[in-house]
């Protein structure tokens, strides 16, 4: 209740105190009090510890919430293959849950960003066939699967997108920019100088589509920052 109203830190409070008396809680209450706990960490490596827990010790839904939430950050991070273990875990410890669907759909934006593209349209297949007909994540799917099959790339050449900040000569404007802009709790990254070219790149996100950088451009946009959506080198 305290994290809905926007009390982030009376949320944390309350939590710790539970998870101080978690000796007297179910496993499954366990599994969502680390769960919960990843969900209000500020910091990416703490949240990651609270999902592991509840992944690989714990039980019932949110260990199978907290293995997605793995694999999203690995994606945050640009780990496409991590990210693509954990999902294949989730499925692999609850195939029957209601997470698989969902899995499906963040496997074949993995396989996307890794510039795969026969993995992504086997998943996006699977994603299709595991949607109700009414589940609204059907039309990126159908979109996704038609990107596949329409592409005239051969596997491994699918266009992805990225948000660029800026670009500087100097490694610390560079590092600068990134710190500034990640305030807002995006993951942004520097890249370094390469085809013999000494410019710092400062970066966000990667998308199979340009209309998701679009969208994460116009969040950095609103907040003052110049943000322009870029194809990714190959």
């Amino acid at each position: 209740a305290e994290a809905d109203r926007g009390h982030v830190e009376a949320a944390r409070a309350a939590l710790e105190t539970r998870l101080a008396a978690a000796g007297q809680a179910t496993p499954a209450e366990r599994t969502r009090l680390e769960y919960l706990r990843g969900r209000l960490s500020a910091n990416p490596d703490s949240a990651e510890v609270a999902y592991l827990r509840a992944a690989i010790d714990g039980v019932g839904p949110y260990a199978a919430r907290a293995r997605l939430r793995l694999a999203q950050l690995q994606l945050a991070r640009g780990d496409h293959t991590r990210a693509e273990e954990h999902l294949a875990r989730l499925r692999a410890d609850d195939p029957s849950g209601t997470l698989v669907p969902e899995s499906w759909i963040w496997t074949a934006r993995a396989a996307e960003l890794a510039g795969d593209a026969a993995a992504a349209c086997d998943a996006w297949s699977r994603a299709l066939a595991t949607l109700g007909e009414a589940d609204p994540r059907v039309d990126e799917a159908r979109q996704g699967r038609s990107r596949c099959e329409e592409s005239e790339r051969q596997p491994g050449e699918v266009e992805t997108f990225t948000v660029q900040l800026g670009a500087f000569g100097s490694e610390d404007s560079a590092i600068r920019l990134r710190d500034g802009a990640a305030a807002i709790g995006v993951a942004v990254r520097v890249e370094s100088p390469s085809g013999g070219v000494r410019v710092y790149r400062v970066r966000a996100g990667r998308f199979g589509g340009r209309d998701d950088a679009e969208r994460l451009a116009e969040r950095f946009r609103a907040h003052g920052f110049e943000a322009i959506v870029v194809p990714e080198e190959p």
